[in-house]
């Protein structure tokens, strides 16, 4: 069993899921750069890899191509974010399908979970309270 990871070099996400696959006599996962993905570069995957996505975390050169230039402490661009993330999911969708690998996670309700309206329409939607 191989893994890939998108996140982001360095950040704790992707350094603590390698240590947990060495811990487990799993081979090291390789990691691909959140930023790689966000500029378009190729993702490469062989078959059988098991793509884990973590968040782009707090790497501000991911955030900028994310939601656009502009003061990283800004409150706005979170539609260019979204779009963006999601976009980039499908992407690695893809990316899994065509090398036969398979992705960890649905990309659709991936999206869901950082939409807030969408969330709370399907917690609602399934009796869950929200506020």
């Amino acid at each position: 069993m191989t893994f890939a990871v998108v996140g982001t070099p360095g950040d704790r996400r992707p350094a603590l899921f390698a240590a947990a696959c060495r811990s487990s006599g799993l081979p090291e996962p390789r990691l691909i750069a959140w930023t790689d993905v966000l500029r378009g570069a190729e993702i490469v995957l062989r078959p059988g890899d098991l793509l884990r996505v973590d968040s782009p975390g707090e790497d501000p050169e991911a955030d900028v191509l994310l939601r656009g230039p502009g003061a990283p402490a800004r409150v706005g661009g979170g539609a260019r974010w979204h779009r963006t993330f999601t976009a980039a999911l499908g992407r690695l969708s893809a990316a899994a399908s065509a090398a036969g690998a398979r992705l960890l996670g649905d990309v659709e309700e991936t999206a869901v979970m950082f939409d807030k309206r969408l969330a709370h329409a399907r917690l609602q939607a399934a009796g869950v309270p929200v506020p």
